[in-house]
Formats: C-alpha cells, structure tokens, sequence
C-alpha cells in the first residue's frame, strides 16, 4: 500500500509511555498509518526528559518500530512534530494596549500594525521558551473585532496566550532528537492544546469547556472558550503518586500497580472490612492487607488531584461559565469511582471516548485509540513532510595496481599528497589514473588516518541543536489576524 500524500511523524512524550505516530491527512482529516509505544522507565519524570541516554534508547526503539510499518519501505522517517506537557508548561496571558494621537479617533492603519507587530515579535521571556500561541482577539472601542485594519477608534488592545515552558526542557528534547537520533525536529507543541484540538468538539470550545488530562506524572487543565485557548496548567501530581502511595503498605511497584487498577475502590468505604491476600515474594506464604488502608490511600491522592483541578477551572469560571463543562482523558480518570465523584462536585463530567470529526474514523482501525490522541493532534497541526527515501551507502572499488606493473621509483616516493579540505562531510576524491591508463575510483573511508606530511587541522564541531536554532512561528498566528495582508 502507497501514499502519494506527505506523511507526518510525530512523538508524544509521556511520563509512563512514549507514543509514536505516523499519518496522512485525507481531506484535512488525520489519517493513522502507524502507532508504536514504548514504557518510558525512568527516562521522563513528571514530563520532563531526566535520563537522555535512556530516553535515545527508548526513541530508537520506537523509530525504528514506526519505519517497520511505513508503506513504502524504501522510506524512513526523516523529521519528527514533538509533543510535550511537562511541568512549567503553562499560558501567560498577554496585552497590547495602543491609544490613538486623536483623540476623536484615527484609522487603524499599516501603521499602527506595524508598531504592535514590532512589540510581539520582540517579546521574550527569561529563561523560558514560547511554544505555541492561543488564536488572538482584537479589542477596539470594547468591541471585540476579527479585523482591524482600516476600523475607526480612539484606542484598540490585542488579547492573546502565550504557552511556555522551561528552555532548559526544549533544549534537552532537541538534543534527544537532533543531536542523539540525529532526526530534524520540525516543532516542540504543547500535548494538552493538540490532544483538545482532535477530541473537542467546536460547540464545546465555543460554549466553554475544560479538558483535563489525568496522566502518569502530570495533569492537565485546558479551557477553551468562544472557541479560543484561555489557560492552560499543568498540575505535577497524577495517577503515578497513587502507585507510589501504595508501596508504602511495603509492596513492590508492580504490585501496587496491579492493585491500583485492580482492587482499589475509591470514594466509597463500603469495602473498607474486606482483606486482600497477598503472596510473599518467595511464595511461601500470605499476608494480608487490609482494603480499608488501600482505599483511604487512594481516595486521598484522588482527593488532592480533583482539588487542584477544580481550582483551576473555578478561577477561571469567576469571569466566565464553561457551558460544556469538563471533558476528562488520560489513564488516571478510568479509576473507578473517579467520574462519579468528580460529578459530584462539579456538573457536566464526561469522558472522551472517541476523536472528533478531524481525524478519519472510517478508513483505519487505528483511530479508535484516544490514548495517541497527542500524536494525532501533532499530526493535524503538522506541515512538513517528514517521510523520504533513505540514503543508501556508495559502494566503491578499492584502487588496485595491475599485476605485472612496477611503479618507478620517482613515481613511488615523489607523489605529491593530495590536498587537505575541511567541509562539513566527506567530499569523494578525483578518480586516479593507473599507469596503464584505466580510470580507477579511490577508496574512500572516514576512518583514514591523515598523512604523515599533511598537517592535522583539528576543527570543532558544533551540536546541531546550537547550529539549528528553530523558530516554531508561533508570530504567525498573531500576524494574521491584524490584517488579511501580508506584513514585513
């Protein structure tokens, strides 16, 4: 099976698992043609790279897994979209206020766009990264316009969102993907925003909606409303501590994992009486925990997540109702009992079961899994294509002198040494002429030592993430919406 449309890869990075996908697009849906995940061990805490050599490892595995299932197998995958919703990633609200010279008013002219796209393009934060950028909003006179060129006002103010994280974190993924896999990193996009944009319906972002995310290491708190991005937090608690809250009943890891999704039952004490009968690890016997200790562990962590979660969405509903309510995803909210309480407190829980109409239900079987909803949301933003022909190595003919022809010996010890040229990668040599007139290619290997006579020229090389400092044009969308014309 082949595709003549541009293929997409993109990776989301998870505190428990590392997920894969590469897909089409097929009438401006996403269309799935291969998924992989690898368990992310300890290469990723709390979102976050913490272990870069094993975090290649585990990138390599799951390249390599993705290329097995390409179409085409003369392809491989080139350039990667990367997901991220580690901790510091969060929304900062920004304002461009501008009042006109008039005080009766002035048109808003090529101007004044300029001068506001001068201030946003020389925005910058210390220490962190912009990411993305939420779909902007223009204020003139208090009334909200799409398009401002041209309009009459004393004063107009552009509203948007700017999502950021630490540097330190964007630098640690390229160095995994450029420097370590030796891919191009096309984008770092925020996972929360692109898992909304392929799971949210538009009415519900119009109407106000949260989308919380109950990860491993993290969750995360997305609100959209009038169908724009209006904050985003990124709580560091998730399903994960539960576990670890567990091992301290003296369990192994394992264990606590299995009872967590198993046995726990959370928010209700009606099996608090109940015992659970565990085998040693030798085998030779049975202890005994009780389920009253294990529910009261849960239930509390529980607790302390939907406590924060809420208090997000209630700061934000002081100035604006969420018509739609809470939509939950991740692993964490399939604990039992979860859902019921959370409606207890807060009305209008659902659960994400399904992608919207932006990815393409019918053609693949593969869309029925929400887990790769952030690599399907990568691939819905994507515009490069990041699948091409791989590069098969030159074979070359080892230079051979014909039997029965003697070099001279001017020839053999006055040969001058070829020169020396420093470039970015291996230039093929001058095919040599034998002394018998035939044409013979050169061996050529980059692991030939230089000549004795020739001067060793150290040369430093320069990591490709400090050589390829990529700017993900989060500019752009700003841009745009001043003014339907283009604007140097």
């Amino acid at each position: 099976m082949s595709y003549n449309e541009d293929l997409y890869a993109a990776i989301d990075l998870g505190s428990a698992t590392i997920r894969g996908m590469v897909g089409a697009k097929k009438d401006g849906k996403v269309l799935p043609i291969a998924i992989a995940e690898v368990p992310t061990s300890n290469a990723i805490r709390k979102g976050v790279v913490n272990n870069m050599e094993e975090l290649h490892n585990k990138l390599k595995v799951l390249i390599d897994r993705l290329n097995e299932q390409l179409p085409d197998k003369h392809t491989e995958i080139k350039k990667v979209y990367v997901g991220f919703g580690g901790k510091s990633l969060m929304s900062r609200s920004y304002k461009i206020n501008h009042k006109m010279d008039n005080p009766d008013g002035e048109e808003i002219s090529d101007y004044h766009i300029n001068l506001i796209n001068e201030r946003v393009k020389n925005y910058r934060l210390n220490a962190h990264e912009v990411l993305d950028a939420s779909d902007p909003y223009c204020l003139v006179d208090g009334r909200v316009e799409r398009n401002i060129k041209g309009l009459l006002c004393t004063e107009f103010s552009i509203h948007f969102n700017l999502i950021t994280t630490r540097s330190s974190n964007v630098n640690f993924i390229r160095m995994a993907i450029e420097d370590r896999l030796g891919l191009e990193l096309e984008a770092i996009l925020p996972s929360p925003c692109c898992e909304a944009d392929v799971l949210l319906y538009p009415d519900a972002k119009t109407l106000g909606v949260a989308l919380v995310n109950i990860g491993a290491g993290t969750s995360s708190v997305a609100i959209y409303k009038n169908d724009t991005l209006k904050c985003l937090r990124v709580i560091p608690f998730g399903s994960k501590n539960i576990t670890n809250d567990l091992m301290s009943l003296h369990i192994t890891y394992p264990e606590a994992e299995r009872i967590k999704l198993e046995s726990a039952q959370p928010f209700t004490d009606a099996y608090d009486d109940e015992i659970l009968s565990l085998s040693t690890p030798d085998g030779s016997r049975q202890r005994e925990i009780k389920m009253r200790d294990i529910n009261s562990l849960v239930t509390a962590r529980m607790k302390e997540i939907t406590a924060n979660v809420l208090r997000v969405i209630r700061d934000f509903e002081a100035g604006a109702r969420l018509g739609s309510g809470i939509v939950l995803a991740g692993q964490g909210s399939l604990m039992r009992g979860f859902i019921n309480y959370l409606q207890s407190e807060s009305k209008f829980v659902s659960l994400a079961r399904e992608f919207n109409d932006k990815v393409d239900k019918e053609s693949t079987h593969l869309s029925s899994d929400i887990d790769y909803a952030g690599c399907a949301g990568l691939i819905y933003r994507a515009e490069v294509n990041c699948v091409e022909p791989f590069e098969m190595p030159v074979r070359t003919t080892p230079t051979s002198t014909p039997v029965g022809t003697a070099k001279s010996p001017t020839e053999h010890h006055t040969k001058p040494a070829p020169e020396t040229t420093v470039t970015d990668r291996p230039v093929a040599a001058p095919a040599e002429t034998s002394s018998d007139g035939t044409s013979q290619e050169p061996q050529a290997s980059l692991f030939d030592l230089p000549s004795v006579e020739q001067p060793h020229t150290e040369r430093s090389r320069t990591p490709k993430s400090a050589k390829r400092k990529k700017s993900f044009n989060w500019f752009s969308k700003i841009k745009d919406v001043l003014t339907s014309d283009d604007i140097e």
